[in-house]
């Protein structure tokens, strides 16, 4: 399921939070999400390293790519990133290299197309390695509801498909389409465009974030409140801080603990953990002291607070990292289903 880019804006400075941080360590500027399907049946592949050299598993944790490679990143619209001789290519779930390991820095495919760098600048090849939108931004994001935010000459606008510039580049920020919404800062405020490149809601927010699941979180007036597709404000909170919906429950801080609200704005998780991940198939990650586990939407403890790190869920596995450099995929009981010391 495509999920729409999610970011959190201080507009002040302009800095990007990101949600997740990658465990795989590897030197690709792609995001890195475990678990991500292969085609359209119900495959799935994952990376895995050993003693320097990546392959991939199954979700069972058989060995189904060899390990060979010097990096790798899961699979998205049926390529994984891999590294050869120092260069990123693409193969396809059978291991075949349908993309020649030419880049020095390539990111994963989003709905048909992936923008790579060349020669400084960033432009998109398809799924079978040609250049279908030449290399001439001086930055690029994935393609989202067919439209990709790209930097020129210091701004920010949006590219279709064909590689025509769908959105003159106007903006000092941009990011992603979800729910048919594209979050812009102007003059260090946020607000939300459509797809043909009005402004729906006017920029006027200190801190946004962009849609999802009908409802985007912002800062209006001093107070954290979520929006509807009209710009009307449909939930109002009184907390520190608020984050997008995911899985049907959001994320707030109170009184510098995190916890969970529903759609109507019903406590479901007390706020009394240091800190909590989004919820992704009905479990969230949350940190006790220095380490990590997950809780369900009653706020149950479903696997004991083990790893140093624990990434969302996604196809049923999550990525932890246990410390020392240890690291290994567990299903949703706990159970470690791969391991990098095994």
């Amino acid at each position: 399921m495509n999920m729409p880019e999610v970011v959190k804006v201080n507009f002040n400075y302009l800095i990007l939070f990101v949600v997740l941080a990658s465990l795989l360590l590897i030197q690709s500027c792609a995001s890195t999400s475990p678990g991500t399907s292969v085609g359209r049946g119900e495959v799935f592949l994952y990376p895995v390293e050993k003693n320097g050299e990546w392959g991939f598993m199954s979700r069972t944790g058989d060995t189904k790519i060899a390990y060979k490679y010097e990096g790798a990143v899961d699979f998205s619209d049926g390529r994984a990133l891999v590294k050869k001789d120092g260069l990123w290519g693409y193969i396809n779930e059978f291991d075949i290299l349908v993309i020649t390991p030419e880049y020095r820095e390539a990111h994963k495919f989003s709905e048909g197309l992936a923008h790579v760098k060349v020669d400084g600048r960033y432009g998109y090849i398809n799924k079978v390695g040609k250049m279908v939108i030449e290399p001439q931004f001086e930055k690029a994001k994935p393609f989202s509801e067919r439209l990709a935010s790209v930097k020129v000459n210091g701004r920010w606008g949006y590219v279709d498909k064909e590689g025509t510039m769908a959105i003159e580049p106007r903006y000092e920020e941009a990011f992603n389409f979800s729910d048919g919404f594209g979050l812009v800062i102007v003059d260090g405020k946020g607000g939300y465009i459509k797809k043909n490149g009005r402004m729906f809601i006017e920029p006027q927010f200190e801190w946004a974030q962009g849609y999802s699941e009908g409802l985007a979180s912002v800062e209006k007036d001093g107070k954290f409140v979520y929006i509807d597709r009209f710009g009307e404000v449909k939930l109002e909170t009184d907390y520190q801080a608020i984050r997008h919906f995911s899985d049907g429950a959001a994320a707030f801080t109170r009184d510098g603990k995190q916890g969970f609200i529903n759609r109507r704005g019903v406590i479901i998780v007390q706020p009394e953990y240091d800190e909590v991940g989004n919820f992704s198939e009905g479990l969230a990650s949350y940190r006790e002291g220095s380490k990590r586990g997950f809780i369900n939407k009653r706020g149950e403890v479903v696997i004991k607070p083990e790893y140093v790190t624990a990434v969302t869920f996604t196809n049923g596995l999550s990525i932890v990292e246990l410390g020392g450099g240890e690291w290994g995929y567990i299903d949703r009981k706990g159970r470690f289903v791969w391991k990098s010391s095994e």
